[in-house]
C-alpha cells in the first residue's frame, strides 16, 4: 500500500515524469506534531471587490493621510477608506507601472514617478505633471526615507529633496560608483536606502550631510533585474528585502547577503523572458503566511516565506495570477487587478478571485516501484470533509466534489476526472477513493486532484492499494 506522495513544493520538472509534484491554486502548510500528515494543502488566499473604477491597466497605489490614491492608465483616481467609486484627481502621463512616495510635512508633499521619466506630483483634488523645482533631472524612480525624497536615475546618480521639502539642491546628489552599470530602482527598507541598478544594490545610511545627506555603507554583489524586480519593503510587510536577480534567480536579502531561493524550473522561466520590464513582484500576507509573488505575462510563482516553499497562482482561464502590484492600505492587503481597473483585497475569507473560481490542483508525484510495473486496485485520499456552506451556492458550495484523475504514461495524459463529494457541512463521514485504475506502466502513477467548489480545501495525504506486475 504505497504512499501517494503530494508535494509540499511545486517542482514541475521539465517533463512531468522527472519532477516532484505540482501545486496550482493552492501552498502547504505543515499540519504539526501528531498531525494526520506532515502538511496539508491549502488554497491560497482569495478575492474581493474593494473598489470599482471605469478605468483600467493599474500603475500603483499609496495612501495618505486617510486618502487611498491610485494610477490607472492616464488617469490618477482617489478613495476613501471605505471602498467603493473611485474619485478622479486628474491626468498622468505615461502608462506604465510607477512607484508612489510622499515626505513627512504637516501637509505632505506626493509624488508619482515611472520608468519612463514620467513624474508628477499631486494634491487631493490636482495633479501637475511636472516637478516644481528644475533642477531634478529625468528621474527613472522614486521613494522617500527620512522625509527626504530621493529620485534614481540611470546614470547612476541618486538626487535627495530637501528635508519635507520638494526644492532640490542640484548638487544633492550621490553616485552608485560600484559598479559603472546606472541605477534601475530605488527603496527604503529598515532605515537604510537600497539603490539598485542591474549588477549591484549599494546600501545608503543617512548621515545629515550636506548637500546630499547620505553616504554609502555596503554593496551587494548583485543587481535587479529590471525596475518592477524588488519587494519586501512594502508597510507592513516587514519580512525584508527580495529579488529578482540579474543572474535569473529569485533571492532573498539575509544581513546584506542575496540567498538564492528559486529553483532550475522558474530560474529558465526566468530566463526566458526576454523583456524583463515585464517581470513583476510582489508581497503580502494571509493567515499570517508571508507571500512573495514573481509574475510575467506567462506565469505566476509565490513563495511562502514561511515554509520556504513555491506554488503557482494562474488565475481563471489565464495563467498568470490577477494580483499585481499588491499594497497594504486601511488594515487590509489590497491589490490592482490585471483583468479589471478595480482595486482587489486579498483574503482567506474567500475562496473565489472576484466572480471566477478559484482552482486548486495538485499533482503527486510519481507513484512508482521502477522498473517493476503496477496495477492499482484503489486510491484513497485523505482530506477535510464535511466542509459545505450550508449558506453557500447550491449545489457548488453546499454539496461540494473533487475531482480526481490519474495519469500512466509520466503526466502526458490523464484519465477522465472522477467526481467525489466532500460532505456538506459538518459531514464527517465521506470517504474519498477511486476503484477500477488502469494498470501503470514502469513510470507508474502520477494523480491529480483537483477542485474548485468555493469552500474550504484541505488535502493531506493518499495511498494506493497496489499489486506489482511483471517487469
Amino acid at each position: 500500500m504505497p504512499d501517494i506522495v503530494f508535494p509540499t513544493s511545486h517542482f514541475p520538472g521539465l517533463r512531468a515524469s522527472e519532477g516532484a509534484g505540482r501545486l496550482y491554486g493552492c501552498y502547504a502548510e505543515p499540519i504539526g506534531e501528531g498531525g494526520r500528515a506532515g502538511a496539508v494543502r491549502h488554497r491560497a488566499p482569495g478575492l474581493t471587490n474593494w473598489g470599482t473604477t471605469t478605468r483600467t491597466g493599474f500603475r500603483g497605489a499609496i495612501e495618505v493621510d486617510g486618502v487611498l490614491y491610485c494610477g490607472f492608465g492616464t488617469k490618477l483616481e482617489k478613495f476613501t477608506s471605505a471602498g467603493g467609486a473611485s474619485v478622479n484627481v486628474g491626468n498622468l502621463n505615461g502608462t506604465k507601472k510607477g512607484f508612489f512616495a510622499r515626505n513627512n510635512a504637516a501637509t505632505p508633499d506626493k509624488w508619482f514617478v515611472d520608468p519612463d521619466g514620467n513624474i508628477a506630483v499631486f494634491t487631493p483634488s490636482s495633479v501637475t505633471n511636472a516637478w516644481p523645482d528644475a533642477d531634478l533631472p529625468a528621474v527613472n524612480s522614486a521613494c522617500s526615507i527620512d522625509g527626504y525624497g530621493v529620485f534614481t536615475t540611470g546614470n547612476g546618480r541618486a538626487f535627495a529633496t530637501d528635508l519635507n521639502s520638494t526644492s532640490v539642491n542640484a548638487l544633492s546628489f550621490g553616485t552608485a560608483e560600484s559598479k559603472p552599470d546606472g541605477l534601475t530602482r530605488g527603496v527604503p527598507w529598515g532605515g537604510r536606502l537600497y539603490l539598485a541598478g542591474p549588477q549591484t544594490i549599494e546600501i545608503w545610511v543617512d548621515q545629515g550631510l550636506s548637500p546630499f545627506p547620505f553616504t554609502r555603507a555596503d554593496v551587494i554583489p548583485i543587481g535587479i533585474a529590471g525596475p518592477y524586480c524588488i519587494t519586501g519593503f512594502e508597510d507592513n510587510f516587514t519580512k525584508g528585502l527580495a529579488i529578482v536577480g540579474g543572474d535569473n534567480g529569485v533571492h532573498l536579502i539575509d544581513s546584506n547577503v542575496p540567498v538564492k531561493v528559486s529553483t532550475p524550473d522558474l530560474d529558465a522561466l526566468i530566463e526566458a523572458v526576454s523583456d524583463k520590464t515585464d517581470i513583476e513582484m510582489g508581497s503580502y500576507i494571509s493567515r499570517g503566511n508571508a507571500f512573495i509573488q514573481v509574475s510575467c505575462s506567462d506565469w505566476t510563482w509565490v513563495f511562502n516565506l514561511n515554509t520556504k516553499k513555491w506554488n503557482e497562482r494562474p488565475s481563471y482561464l489565464i495563467d498568470r495570477s490577477r494580483i499585481t502590484q499588491p499594497f497594504y492600505s486601511f488594515g487590509k492587503w489590497l491589490c490592482g487587478d490585471t483583468l479589471t481597473g478595480n482595486v482587489q483585497q486579498i483574503t482567506s475569507a474567500s475562496h473565489r478571485e472576484i466572480d471566477n473560481p478559484l482552482v486548486c490542483e495538485v499533482w503527486s508525484a510519481p507513484v512508482q516501484a521502477f522498473p517493476q510495473r503496477v496495477t492499482a486496485i484503489s486510491a484513497h485520499f485523505d482530506f477535510a470533509v464535511g466542509v459545505g456552506d450550508a449558506e453557500g451556492e447550491d449545489p457548488i458550495a453546499t454539496d461540494p466534489d473533487v475531482e480526481i484523475s490519474y495519469s500512466v504514461d509520466g503526466g502526458q495524459t490523464f484519465s477522465q476526472p472522477r467526481v467525489r463529494k466532500l460532505g456538506r457541512q459538518s459531514e464527517g463521514k465521506t470517504r474519498v477513493r477511486i476503484n477500477q485504475i488502469k494498470a501503470a506502466g514502469r513510470q507508474g502513477y502520477i494523480f491529480k486532484v483537483r477542485m474548485s467548489s468555493p469552500v474550504h480545501f484541505g488535502l493531506m495525504s493518499g495511498s494506493v492499494f497496489a499489486t506489482q506486475r511483471a517487469a
